[in-house]
Protein backbone atom coordinates (compact mmCIF):
# COMPACT_ATOMS: atom_id res chain seq x y z
CA UNK A 1 0.00 0.00 0.00
CA UNK A 2 1.38 3.13 -0.98
CA UNK A 3 2.74 5.96 1.83
CA UNK A 4 1.42 9.12 2.37
CA UNK A 5 4.24 10.04 -0.03
CA UNK A 6 3.67 8.57 -3.17
CA UNK A 7 0.08 8.91 -2.61
CA UNK A 8 0.95 12.80 -3.40
CA UNK A 9 3.11 11.76 -5.84
CA UNK A 10 0.35 9.87 -7.65
CA UNK A 11 -1.93 13.21 -8.02
CA UNK A 12 0.97 15.37 -9.53
CA UNK A 13 3.64 17.49 -8.33
CA UNK A 14 1.65 20.44 -8.78
CA UNK A 15 -0.44 22.60 -6.45
CA UNK A 16 -2.12 25.66 -6.49
CA UNK A 17 -0.03 28.71 -6.14
CA UNK A 18 -1.21 31.00 -3.63
CA UNK A 19 -2.17 33.95 -6.39
CA UNK A 20 -4.24 31.40 -8.48
CA UNK A 21 -5.77 30.52 -4.94
CA UNK A 22 -6.27 34.77 -3.95
CA UNK A 23 -8.02 35.09 -7.82
CA UNK A 24 -9.83 32.30 -7.05
CA UNK A 25 -11.75 32.90 -3.69
CA UNK A 26 -12.57 36.51 -4.56
CA UNK A 27 -14.57 35.10 -7.54
CA UNK A 28 -16.22 32.49 -5.37
CA UNK A 29 -17.43 35.24 -2.86
CA UNK A 30 -18.85 36.85 -5.68
CA UNK A 31 -20.47 33.94 -6.85
CA UNK A 32 -24.55 33.85 -5.57
CA UNK A 33 -24.34 30.30 -6.20
CA UNK A 34 -22.02 29.88 -3.15
CA UNK A 35 -24.96 29.47 -0.19
CA UNK A 36 -22.60 31.20 3.02
CA UNK A 37 -23.16 34.24 4.78
CA UNK A 38 -21.26 37.19 5.43
CA UNK A 39 -19.71 36.45 8.71
CA UNK A 40 -18.63 32.84 7.22
CA UNK A 41 -17.26 34.84 4.01
CA UNK A 42 -15.24 36.62 6.11
CA UNK A 43 -14.05 33.84 8.30
CA UNK A 44 -13.42 32.06 4.74
CA UNK A 45 -11.11 34.67 3.52
CA UNK A 46 -9.37 34.81 6.61
CA UNK A 47 -8.08 31.33 7.46
CA UNK A 48 -7.57 31.06 3.43
CA UNK A 49 -4.73 34.52 3.82
CA UNK A 50 -3.60 33.00 6.89
CA UNK A 51 -2.33 29.75 5.14
CA UNK A 52 -1.27 31.10 2.49
CA UNK A 53 1.00 33.00 4.29
CA UNK A 54 2.34 30.27 6.04
CA UNK A 55 0.43 30.78 9.47
CA UNK A 56 -1.90 27.83 9.38
CA UNK A 57 -0.88 26.23 12.83
CA UNK A 58 -1.51 29.98 14.58
CA UNK A 59 -5.56 29.96 12.59
CA UNK A 60 -7.03 29.43 16.35
CA UNK A 61 -10.92 29.70 17.46
CA UNK A 62 -9.91 32.58 19.46
CA UNK A 63 -7.89 34.46 16.54
CA UNK A 64 -10.98 34.11 13.91
CA UNK A 65 -13.52 35.46 16.45
CA UNK A 66 -11.20 38.61 16.60
CA UNK A 67 -10.31 38.47 12.89
CA UNK A 68 -13.50 37.66 11.09
CA UNK A 69 -16.38 37.89 13.89
CA UNK A 70 -15.81 40.87 15.67
CA UNK A 71 -15.63 39.72 18.63
CA UNK A 72 -13.47 41.01 21.83
CA UNK A 73 -10.28 40.41 23.35
CA UNK A 74 -12.53 38.59 26.15
CA UNK A 75 -13.40 36.08 23.70
CA UNK A 76 -13.54 32.56 25.64
CA UNK A 77 -13.72 29.76 23.00
CA UNK A 78 -14.61 27.10 25.56
CA UNK A 79 -17.51 28.91 26.87
CA UNK A 80 -18.60 30.44 22.97
CA UNK A 81 -18.87 27.51 20.37
CA UNK A 82 -19.92 30.73 17.61
CA UNK A 83 -16.89 29.42 16.10
CA UNK A 84 -17.15 25.29 15.99
CA UNK A 85 -20.88 26.49 14.63
CA UNK A 86 -19.84 28.59 12.09
CA UNK A 87 -17.54 26.28 10.75
CA UNK A 88 -19.40 23.40 10.52
CA UNK A 89 -22.17 25.54 8.20
CA UNK A 90 -19.29 26.67 6.20
CA UNK A 91 -18.20 23.23 5.31
CA UNK A 92 -21.40 22.40 4.34
CA UNK A 93 -21.73 25.51 2.61
CA UNK A 94 -18.69 24.33 0.83
CA UNK A 95 -20.01 20.79 0.38
CA UNK A 96 -22.93 21.83 -0.92
CA UNK A 97 -21.30 24.28 -3.44
CA UNK A 98 -18.65 21.61 -5.09
CA UNK A 99 -21.08 18.69 -5.25
CA UNK A 100 -22.92 21.43 -7.55
CA UNK A 101 -22.63 24.68 -9.03
CA UNK A 102 -18.65 24.43 -8.26
CA UNK A 103 -18.41 20.87 -9.72
CA UNK A 104 -16.02 22.16 -12.74
CA UNK A 105 -14.07 25.06 -10.53
CA UNK A 106 -10.62 24.74 -11.68
CA UNK A 107 -9.78 25.05 -7.75
CA UNK A 108 -11.04 23.38 -4.49
CA UNK A 109 -11.35 25.19 -1.19
CA UNK A 110 -11.40 22.65 1.93
CA UNK A 111 -11.40 23.25 5.92
CA UNK A 112 -11.15 19.72 6.98
CA UNK A 113 -12.98 18.56 10.19
CA UNK A 114 -10.72 19.12 13.32
CA UNK A 115 -8.65 21.90 12.15
CA UNK A 116 -9.79 25.76 11.05
CA UNK A 117 -6.49 25.59 7.93
CA UNK A 118 -7.62 25.60 4.84
CA UNK A 119 -6.48 23.46 2.24
CA UNK A 120 -6.67 23.53 -1.96
CA UNK A 121 -6.95 21.38 -4.81
CA UNK A 122 -6.96 21.29 -8.18
CA UNK A 123 -7.99 18.70 -11.27
CA UNK A 124 -5.33 17.60 -13.32
CA UNK A 125 -6.37 19.13 -16.47
CA UNK A 126 -6.49 22.67 -14.69
CA UNK A 127 -3.21 22.67 -14.03
CA UNK A 128 -2.58 21.33 -17.72
CA UNK A 129 -4.26 24.37 -19.11
CA UNK A 130 -7.17 22.27 -20.00
CA UNK A 131 -10.00 23.13 -18.06
CA UNK A 132 -13.33 21.47 -19.19
CA UNK A 133 -16.62 19.94 -18.54
CA UNK A 134 -16.92 16.34 -16.97
CA UNK A 135 -17.63 13.55 -19.51
CA UNK A 136 -20.22 11.43 -20.12
CA UNK A 137 -19.42 8.80 -18.07
CA UNK A 138 -17.36 8.60 -14.57
CA UNK A 139 -13.80 10.16 -14.91
CA UNK A 140 -11.92 8.20 -12.97
CA UNK A 141 -8.81 10.09 -13.95
CA UNK A 142 -9.77 12.97 -12.38
CA UNK A 143 -7.29 14.08 -10.13
CA UNK A 144 -6.71 16.60 -7.51
CA UNK A 145 -3.72 18.43 -6.51
CA UNK A 146 -3.09 19.69 -2.81
CA UNK A 147 -1.97 22.66 -1.17
CA UNK A 148 0.30 23.23 1.09
CA UNK A 149 1.85 19.63 0.33
CA UNK A 150 2.55 17.15 3.33
CA UNK A 151 0.07 18.55 5.52
CA UNK A 152 -2.61 16.17 4.80
CA UNK A 153 -2.49 12.31 6.29
CA UNK A 154 -2.91 9.39 3.82
CA UNK A 155 -6.40 8.02 5.49
CA UNK A 156 -7.13 11.91 4.31
CA UNK A 157 -6.01 11.88 0.80
CA UNK A 158 -7.31 8.62 0.28
CA UNK A 159 -10.90 9.90 2.34
CA UNK A 160 -11.47 12.57 0.18
CA UNK A 161 -10.60 11.26 -3.16
CA UNK A 162 -12.77 8.06 -2.49
CA UNK A 163 -15.59 11.07 -1.65
CA UNK A 164 -14.84 13.24 -4.38
CA UNK A 165 -15.33 10.15 -7.01
CA UNK A 166 -18.90 9.36 -5.48
CA UNK A 167 -19.82 12.99 -5.97
CA UNK A 168 -18.83 12.58 -9.73
CA UNK A 169 -19.93 9.63 -10.01
CA UNK A 170 -23.22 10.72 -8.91
CA UNK A 171 -23.09 13.95 -10.99
CA UNK A 172 -22.47 12.06 -14.37
CA UNK A 173 -25.12 9.61 -13.51
CA UNK A 174 -28.14 10.77 -12.36
CA UNK A 175 -31.19 11.34 -15.35
CA UNK A 176 -34.80 11.57 -15.22
CA UNK A 177 -36.33 10.77 -11.96
CA UNK A 178 -39.17 9.14 -13.96
CA UNK A 179 -36.70 6.41 -16.08
CA UNK A 180 -33.30 6.93 -13.80
CA UNK A 181 -31.05 3.88 -13.05
CA UNK A 182 -28.93 3.54 -10.12
CA UNK A 183 -25.49 2.87 -11.89
CA UNK A 184 -22.78 0.67 -10.52
CA UNK A 185 -21.15 3.19 -8.45
CA UNK A 186 -23.94 3.20 -6.36
CA UNK A 187 -23.23 -0.07 -4.59
CA UNK A 188 -20.71 2.04 -2.68
CA UNK A 189 -23.72 3.36 0.21
CA UNK A 190 -22.88 7.25 1.35
CA UNK A 191 -23.37 7.93 4.82
CA UNK A 192 -27.06 8.67 5.19
CA UNK A 193 -29.64 8.86 2.76
CA UNK A 194 -29.69 11.95 0.57
CA UNK A 195 -33.11 14.54 -0.34
CA UNK A 196 -33.69 16.67 -2.83
CA UNK A 197 -36.76 19.37 -2.12
CA UNK A 198 -38.43 20.36 -5.49
CA UNK A 199 -39.98 23.47 -5.82
CA UNK A 200 -43.59 23.06 -4.25
CA UNK A 201 -46.09 23.99 -6.85
CA UNK A 202 -48.51 26.76 -6.74
CA UNK A 203 -52.21 25.47 -7.87
CA UNK A 204 -53.52 28.14 -6.19
CA UNK A 205 -56.06 30.20 -8.25
CA UNK A 206 -54.05 33.53 -8.01
CA UNK A 207 -50.41 33.07 -9.75
CA UNK A 208 -49.28 35.65 -7.24
CA UNK A 209 -49.94 33.75 -4.34
CA UNK A 210 -47.02 31.65 -5.81
CA UNK A 211 -44.63 32.91 -2.84
CA UNK A 212 -46.26 30.85 -0.37
CA UNK A 213 -45.08 27.84 -2.12
CA UNK A 214 -41.49 28.97 -2.60
CA UNK A 215 -41.82 30.49 1.00
CA UNK A 216 -42.57 26.62 2.10
CA UNK A 217 -39.62 24.69 0.01
CA UNK A 218 -36.91 26.69 2.18
CA UNK A 219 -38.70 26.14 4.82
CA UNK A 220 -39.04 22.68 4.67
CA UNK A 221 -35.19 22.09 4.00
CA UNK A 222 -34.40 24.31 6.65
CA UNK A 223 -36.09 22.06 8.93
CA UNK A 224 -34.74 18.97 7.33
CA UNK A 225 -31.35 20.02 8.17
CA UNK A 226 -31.67 19.94 11.56
CA UNK A 227 -31.40 16.13 11.02
CA UNK A 228 -27.67 15.61 11.25
CA UNK A 229 -27.92 12.32 9.55
CA UNK A 230 -29.20 12.55 6.33
CA UNK A 231 -27.67 14.96 3.35
CA UNK A 232 -30.35 17.44 2.74
CA UNK A 233 -29.23 19.75 -0.84
CA UNK A 234 -29.40 22.95 -0.60
CA UNK A 235 -33.01 25.06 -1.64
CA UNK A 236 -31.15 26.30 -4.78
CA UNK A 237 -30.21 22.96 -6.20
CA UNK A 238 -33.67 22.14 -6.41
CA UNK A 239 -34.75 25.78 -7.87
CA UNK A 240 -31.48 25.59 -10.59
CA UNK A 241 -32.46 22.09 -12.03
CA UNK A 242 -36.82 23.28 -11.94
CA UNK A 243 -35.53 26.04 -14.02
CA UNK A 244 -34.03 23.49 -16.47
CA UNK A 245 -36.15 20.86 -16.41
CA UNK A 246 -36.64 20.09 -20.06
CA UNK A 247 -32.43 19.64 -20.08
CA UNK A 248 -31.28 16.07 -18.91
CA UNK A 249 -28.18 16.84 -18.10
CA UNK A 250 -29.12 19.32 -15.06
CA UNK A 251 -30.62 16.55 -13.25
CA UNK A 252 -26.69 15.07 -13.72
CA UNK A 253 -25.83 17.21 -10.86
CA UNK A 254 -27.25 15.32 -7.94
CA UNK A 255 -28.37 12.09 -7.60
CA UNK A 256 -30.19 12.25 -4.18
CA UNK A 257 -32.15 9.01 -2.52
CA UNK A 258 -35.54 10.99 -2.22
CA UNK A 259 -36.54 13.66 -4.04
CA UNK A 260 -39.58 15.27 -2.01
CA UNK A 261 -42.29 17.43 -4.33
CA UNK A 262 -45.49 19.08 -3.60
CA UNK A 263 -47.89 21.87 -4.39
CA UNK A 264 -49.49 24.54 -1.96
CA UNK A 265 -53.01 25.42 -2.79
CA UNK A 266 -54.28 28.77 -0.98
CA UNK A 267 -56.97 31.54 -0.38
CA UNK A 268 -57.04 34.43 2.14
CA UNK A 269 -58.69 31.59 4.45
CA UNK A 270 -57.23 28.04 4.01
CA UNK A 271 -53.85 26.52 2.91
CA UNK A 272 -53.44 22.80 1.81
CA UNK A 273 -50.42 21.49 1.15
CA UNK A 274 -49.42 18.08 -0.27
CA UNK A 275 -46.19 16.22 -0.54
CA UNK A 276 -45.27 13.53 -2.11
CA UNK A 277 -41.83 11.71 -2.01
CA UNK A 278 -40.43 9.50 -4.17
CA UNK A 279 -37.07 6.79 -4.70
CA UNK A 280 -34.25 8.49 -6.39
CA UNK A 281 -33.51 6.31 -8.63
CA UNK A 282 -36.87 4.33 -9.80
CA UNK A 283 -39.40 7.44 -9.53
CA UNK A 284 -41.81 4.96 -7.13
CA UNK A 285 -43.78 7.41 -4.71
CA UNK A 286 -42.94 5.85 -1.28
CA UNK A 287 -44.60 8.16 0.71
CA UNK A 288 -47.73 11.30 0.60
CA UNK A 289 -49.21 13.56 3.18
CA UNK A 290 -51.73 16.27 2.91
CA UNK A 291 -52.09 19.10 5.50
CA UNK A 292 -54.98 21.41 5.35
CA UNK A 293 -55.23 24.57 7.87
CA UNK A 294 -57.51 27.44 8.48
CA UNK A 295 -55.68 31.14 8.10
CA UNK A 296 -58.49 33.04 9.65
CA UNK A 297 -57.01 32.54 13.14
CA UNK A 298 -53.57 32.61 12.45
CA UNK A 299 -50.88 33.99 11.16
CA UNK A 300 -49.86 32.61 7.30
CA UNK A 301 -46.06 32.37 8.77
CA UNK A 302 -46.87 30.52 11.61
CA UNK A 303 -49.15 28.30 9.56
CA UNK A 304 -46.07 27.78 7.07
CA UNK A 305 -43.44 26.73 9.68
CA UNK A 306 -46.03 24.25 11.29
CA UNK A 307 -46.34 22.52 8.32
CA UNK A 308 -43.08 22.87 7.32
CA UNK A 309 -41.88 21.54 10.31
CA UNK A 310 -44.67 18.36 10.34
CA UNK A 311 -43.46 17.31 6.67
CA UNK A 312 -40.07 17.40 7.72
CA UNK A 313 -40.23 15.63 10.86
CA UNK A 314 -42.70 12.85 9.11
CA UNK A 315 -40.08 11.81 6.89
CA UNK A 316 -36.97 12.29 8.57
CA UNK A 317 -36.92 12.21 11.95
CA UNK A 318 -35.60 9.05 13.71
CA UNK A 319 -38.26 6.46 13.35
CA UNK A 320 -39.60 8.25 10.63
CA UNK A 321 -40.24 7.12 7.22
CA UNK A 322 -36.86 7.08 6.20
CA UNK A 323 -35.47 5.71 9.11
CA UNK A 324 -37.97 2.86 9.09
CA UNK A 325 -37.01 2.01 5.51
CA UNK A 326 -33.84 1.98 6.18
CA UNK A 327 -33.95 -0.20 9.28
CA UNK A 328 -35.74 -2.47 7.08
CA UNK A 329 -33.03 -3.22 4.49
CA UNK A 330 -30.43 -3.14 7.54
CA UNK A 331 -32.54 -6.01 9.19
CA UNK A 332 -31.59 -8.55 6.73
CA UNK A 333 -27.59 -7.51 6.45
CA UNK A 334 -25.15 -9.29 8.82
CA UNK A 335 -23.25 -6.90 10.66
CA UNK A 336 -20.39 -7.22 9.36
CA UNK A 337 -21.70 -5.97 6.11
CA UNK A 338 -22.72 -2.17 7.54
CA UNK A 339 -21.63 0.70 6.58
CA UNK A 340 -21.29 3.87 8.51
CA UNK A 341 -24.96 5.17 8.57
CA UNK A 342 -26.51 1.80 8.44
CA UNK A 343 -24.26 1.35 11.86
CA UNK A 344 -26.22 4.25 12.95
CA UNK A 345 -29.28 3.16 11.94
CA UNK A 346 -28.76 -0.38 13.91
CA UNK A 347 -28.32 1.62 16.66
CA UNK A 348 -30.89 3.31 16.98
CA UNK A 349 -32.75 0.37 16.99
CA UNK A 350 -30.63 -0.78 19.89
CA UNK A 351 -31.35 2.37 21.77
CA UNK A 352 -35.38 1.93 21.28
CA UNK A 353 -35.38 -0.86 24.00
CA UNK A 354 -31.70 -1.53 25.34
CA UNK A 355 -31.36 -4.53 24.24
CA UNK A 356 -28.62 -6.48 25.86
CA UNK A 357 -28.67 -9.04 23.80
CA UNK A 358 -27.80 -6.58 20.47
CA UNK A 359 -25.15 -4.55 22.56
CA UNK A 360 -22.27 -6.50 21.55
CA UNK A 361 -23.05 -6.30 17.63
CA UNK A 362 -24.09 -2.69 17.84
CA UNK A 363 -20.99 -1.47 19.61
CA UNK A 364 -18.12 -3.40 17.63
CA UNK A 365 -20.05 -1.99 14.42
CA UNK A 366 -20.04 1.63 15.31
CA UNK A 367 -16.20 0.80 17.02
CA UNK A 368 -15.64 -0.20 13.01
CA UNK A 369 -17.43 2.34 11.78
CA UNK A 370 -15.31 5.53 13.75
CA UNK A 371 -12.29 3.58 13.24
CA UNK A 372 -12.33 3.58 9.73
CA UNK A 373 -14.23 7.23 9.49
CA UNK A 374 -12.90 9.09 12.62
CA UNK A 375 -14.40 12.60 11.25
CA UNK A 376 -18.09 10.90 11.28
CA UNK A 377 -19.94 13.02 14.19
CA UNK A 378 -23.23 10.52 14.22
CA UNK A 379 -20.93 7.58 14.91
CA UNK A 380 -19.01 9.49 17.77
CA UNK A 381 -22.00 10.48 19.41
CA UNK A 382 -23.93 6.96 19.21
CA UNK A 383 -20.76 4.68 20.40
CA UNK A 384 -20.93 7.63 23.31
CA UNK A 385 -24.71 6.89 24.10
CA UNK A 386 -23.54 3.02 23.76
CA UNK A 387 -21.44 3.22 26.46
CA UNK A 388 -23.53 5.02 28.86
CA UNK A 389 -25.39 2.35 28.60
CA UNK A 390 -22.68 0.07 29.43
CA UNK A 391 -22.54 2.10 32.58
CA UNK A 392 -25.75 2.96 33.59
CA UNK A 393 -27.16 -0.66 32.65
CA UNK A 394 -24.04 -2.74 33.18
CA UNK A 395 -24.71 -4.03 29.42
CA UNK A 396 -21.50 -5.64 28.27
CA UNK A 397 -19.11 -5.76 31.49
CA UNK A 398 -17.73 -8.89 30.81
CA UNK A 399 -16.53 -7.95 27.63
CA UNK A 400 -15.18 -4.04 28.57
CA UNK A 401 -11.99 -4.03 30.49
CA UNK A 402 -12.09 0.11 30.87
CA UNK A 403 -14.27 2.84 32.01
CA UNK A 404 -16.92 3.11 29.68
CA UNK A 405 -18.33 6.40 30.69
CA UNK A 406 -14.62 8.26 30.51
CA UNK A 407 -14.87 6.80 26.94
CA UNK A 408 -18.22 8.09 26.56
CA UNK A 409 -17.38 11.15 28.00
CA UNK A 410 -14.37 11.45 24.85
CA UNK A 411 -16.45 10.53 22.20
CA UNK A 412 -19.11 12.97 22.66
CA UNK A 413 -16.46 15.58 23.05
CA UNK A 414 -14.76 14.24 19.75
CA UNK A 415 -18.58 14.67 18.20
CA UNK A 416 -19.54 18.23 19.15
CA UNK A 417 -16.05 18.93 17.63
CA UNK A 418 -16.75 17.52 14.69
CA UNK A 419 -20.26 18.65 14.04
CA UNK A 420 -20.86 21.88 17.23
CA UNK A 421 -24.46 21.60 15.94
CA UNK A 422 -25.43 18.23 15.92
CA UNK A 423 -27.81 16.70 18.21
CA UNK A 424 -26.26 13.86 19.63
CA UNK A 425 -23.01 15.23 20.66
CA UNK A 426 -25.21 17.27 23.29
CA UNK A 427 -27.52 14.26 24.01
CA UNK A 428 -23.92 11.95 24.93
CA UNK A 429 -22.70 14.77 26.54
CA UNK A 430 -25.73 15.71 28.96
CA UNK A 431 -25.94 12.20 30.13
CA UNK A 432 -22.35 12.03 30.39
CA UNK A 433 -22.32 14.99 32.85
CA UNK A 434 -25.35 13.43 34.52
CA UNK A 435 -23.68 10.42 35.90
CA UNK A 436 -20.92 12.19 36.56
CA UNK A 437 -23.29 14.27 39.43
CA UNK A 438 -22.50 17.11 37.74
CA UNK A 439 -26.31 17.95 37.30
CA UNK A 440 -26.61 21.58 36.64
CA UNK A 441 -24.22 21.05 33.78
CA UNK A 442 -25.60 18.08 32.51
CA UNK A 443 -28.95 20.37 32.17
CA UNK A 444 -27.27 23.30 30.52
CA UNK A 445 -26.02 21.17 28.10
CA UNK A 446 -28.85 19.30 27.31
CA UNK A 447 -30.91 23.26 27.29
CA UNK A 448 -28.50 24.42 24.72
CA UNK A 449 -28.86 21.30 22.43
CA UNK A 450 -32.50 22.20 22.71
CA UNK A 451 -31.88 26.32 21.78
CA UNK A 452 -30.47 24.87 18.54
CA UNK A 453 -32.81 22.08 17.59
CA UNK A 454 -35.95 22.83 19.62
CA UNK A 455 -37.97 20.52 17.99
CA UNK A 456 -35.76 17.54 18.41
CA UNK A 457 -37.92 14.34 20.35
CA UNK A 458 -34.24 13.06 21.66
CA UNK A 459 -33.21 16.39 23.21
CA UNK A 460 -37.06 17.08 24.44
CA UNK A 461 -37.31 13.91 25.88
CA UNK A 462 -34.21 13.31 27.59
CA UNK A 463 -34.02 16.96 29.09
CA UNK A 464 -37.81 16.31 30.47
CA UNK A 465 -36.74 13.24 31.67
CA UNK A 466 -33.83 14.32 33.89
CA UNK A 467 -36.26 17.05 35.38
CA UNK A 468 -38.72 14.51 36.56
CA UNK A 469 -35.62 12.84 38.56
CA UNK A 470 -35.33 16.21 40.24
CA UNK A 471 -39.46 16.49 40.48
CA UNK A 472 -39.30 19.37 38.62
CA UNK A 473 -42.58 18.65 36.91
CA UNK A 474 -43.89 21.86 35.85
CA UNK A 475 -40.99 21.97 33.09
CA UNK A 476 -40.08 17.91 32.74
CA UNK A 477 -44.25 16.89 31.83
CA UNK A 478 -44.38 19.51 28.96
CA UNK A 479 -41.26 18.43 27.52
CA UNK A 480 -42.21 14.61 27.66
CA UNK A 481 -45.43 15.37 25.76
CA UNK A 482 -43.97 16.97 23.17
CA UNK A 483 -40.89 14.70 22.86
CA UNK A 484 -43.78 11.61 22.51
CA UNK A 485 -46.16 13.70 20.34
CA UNK A 486 -43.55 14.99 17.48
CA UNK A 487 -42.02 11.68 17.76
CA UNK A 488 -43.97 8.47 19.31
CA UNK A 489 -40.93 6.37 18.16
CA UNK A 490 -38.51 7.89 20.98
CA UNK A 491 -37.46 5.46 23.14
CA UNK A 492 -40.05 4.06 25.79
CA UNK A 493 -38.23 4.56 28.91
CA UNK A 494 -39.34 8.35 28.91
CA UNK A 495 -42.34 7.21 29.94
CA UNK A 496 -40.79 6.72 33.26
CA UNK A 497 -41.01 10.56 33.89
CA UNK A 498 -44.81 9.96 33.03
CA UNK A 499 -45.09 7.18 35.88
CA UNK A 500 -43.12 9.08 38.14
CA UNK A 501 -45.29 12.17 37.94
CA UNK A 502 -48.92 10.23 38.70
CA UNK A 503 -47.06 7.44 41.20
CA UNK A 504 -45.76 11.19 43.20
CA UNK A 505 -49.44 12.53 42.61
CA UNK A 506 -51.64 9.49 43.79
CA UNK A 507 -52.67 8.49 40.82
CA UNK A 508 -51.83 4.89 40.35
CA UNK A 509 -53.64 4.03 37.65
CA UNK A 510 -52.20 6.47 35.33
CA UNK A 511 -48.89 5.67 36.99
CA UNK A 512 -49.95 1.96 35.82
CA UNK A 513 -50.56 3.03 32.47
CA UNK A 514 -47.28 4.84 31.66
CA UNK A 515 -45.47 1.96 33.01
CA UNK A 516 -46.92 -0.21 31.02
CA UNK A 517 -45.96 1.82 27.88
CA UNK A 518 -41.82 1.23 29.42
CA UNK A 519 -40.51 -1.43 27.05
CA UNK A 520 -37.11 -2.55 27.51
CA UNK A 521 -37.25 -5.91 28.83
CA UNK A 522 -33.58 -6.12 29.51
CA UNK A 523 -33.17 -3.09 32.09
CA UNK A 524 -35.38 -3.36 35.44
CA UNK A 525 -37.02 0.20 35.71
CA UNK A 526 -40.08 -0.91 33.60
CA UNK A 527 -40.81 -3.89 35.69
CA UNK A 528 -39.71 -1.74 38.68
CA UNK A 529 -42.64 0.84 37.71
CA UNK A 530 -45.12 -1.57 37.14
CA UNK A 531 -44.72 -3.54 40.11
CA UNK A 532 -44.92 -0.24 42.56
CA UNK A 533 -48.25 0.62 40.47
CA UNK A 534 -49.73 -2.58 40.88
CA UNK A 535 -48.87 -3.15 44.36
CA UNK A 536 -50.57 0.55 44.94
CA UNK A 537 -54.01 -1.02 43.38
CA UNK A 538 -54.54 -4.01 45.09
CA UNK A 539 -53.03 -6.34 42.86
CA UNK A 540 -49.87 -8.33 44.79
CA UNK A 541 -49.94 -11.22 42.28
CA UNK A 542 -49.02 -8.95 39.68
CA UNK A 543 -46.42 -7.17 41.46
CA UNK A 544 -44.70 -10.36 42.58
CA UNK A 545 -44.63 -11.11 39.00
CA UNK A 546 -42.86 -7.61 38.45
CA UNK A 547 -40.56 -8.27 41.14
CA UNK A 548 -39.84 -11.65 39.84
CA UNK A 549 -38.90 -9.97 36.33
CA UNK A 550 -36.62 -7.34 38.26
CA UNK A 551 -34.60 -10.41 40.06
CA UNK A 552 -34.23 -11.90 36.83
CA UNK A 553 -32.16 -9.04 35.52
CA UNK A 554 -30.33 -8.11 38.89
CA UNK A 555 -30.75 -11.18 41.76
CA UNK A 556 -29.14 -8.93 44.47
CA UNK A 557 -31.06 -5.41 43.40
CA UNK A 558 -32.88 -5.56 46.96
CA UNK A 559 -29.04 -5.10 48.70
CA UNK A 560 -27.97 -1.73 46.89
CA UNK A 561 -31.47 -0.37 45.65
CA UNK A 562 -31.22 3.00 47.48
CA UNK A 563 -27.49 3.31 46.71
CA UNK A 564 -28.74 3.10 42.94
CA UNK A 565 -31.30 5.32 43.12
CA UNK A 566 -29.26 8.01 44.29
CA UNK A 567 -26.58 7.51 42.07
CA UNK A 568 -28.80 8.27 39.67
CA UNK A 569 -29.25 11.51 40.85
CA UNK A 570 -33.38 11.33 41.87
CA UNK A 571 -35.08 13.91 43.97
CA UNK A 572 -34.47 12.21 47.95
CA UNK A 573 -38.48 12.36 47.97
CA UNK A 574 -39.01 10.19 44.92
CA UNK A 575 -36.08 7.80 46.60
CA UNK A 576 -38.09 7.38 49.74
CA UNK A 577 -41.58 6.84 47.75
CA UNK A 578 -39.60 4.57 45.13
CA UNK A 579 -38.33 2.39 48.07
CA UNK A 580 -41.51 2.48 50.10
CA UNK A 581 -43.10 1.33 46.67
CA UNK A 582 -40.99 -1.70 46.45
CA UNK A 583 -41.31 -3.00 49.77
CA UNK A 584 -45.49 -2.78 49.23
CA UNK A 585 -44.62 -4.74 46.00
CA UNK A 586 -42.63 -7.76 48.10
CA UNK A 587 -39.11 -6.51 47.40
CA UNK A 588 -37.09 -6.81 50.30
CA UNK A 589 -35.35 -3.72 50.13
CA UNK A 590 -32.62 -2.20 52.53
CA UNK A 591 -33.68 1.32 53.54
CA UNK A 592 -31.12 3.76 54.53
CA UNK A 593 -31.06 4.68 58.60
CA UNK A 594 -31.56 8.32 56.93
CA UNK A 595 -34.76 7.16 55.00
CA UNK A 596 -33.11 7.71 51.41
Amino acid sequence: MPDAHSSAGELGSAAPMPDEVRAYLARLLGRSEFEASERNRRFLSYVVEETLSGRADRIKAYSIALAAFGRGEDFDPLTDPIVRIEASRLRRSLEHYYLTSGKSDPIRIDIPKGSYAAYFAYRRESATKSVSKPSATPASDTKWMLYPPGRRTRTFVVGFLAAFALLIAGAVTFVLISHGKRSAQDAAVSRAPSILVMPFENTSADPNRSFIARGLTYDIVSQLTSFDDLFIFGSETGFNIAKSVEDEKSWQEVMPDYVLTGSVNSTESRLKVSAILADGSTGQYLWSSSVERDLSSTALLQVQTEIADQVAAAIAQPYGFVFTRKAREVAQKPAESLVAYECTVRFREYWRSYSDKDFGGVRTCLENTIAGDPSYALGQSSLALLYVDAYRFGFGRQQIAFDPLERADKLADRAIELEPDSVGGYLAKGMVLWFRHDVQRSLKVLRDGLRQHPHDADLLGELGFRLALLAKWDEAMPLVEEAYARNPGVTSGHHIATFLYAYMHGDYKAALAAALMVETPDVLYGPLARAMAYAQLGKPDKAREEIAHVLSINPDYANYAADDLAARNIDPAIIRAILAGLVKSGLDVRIPASGG
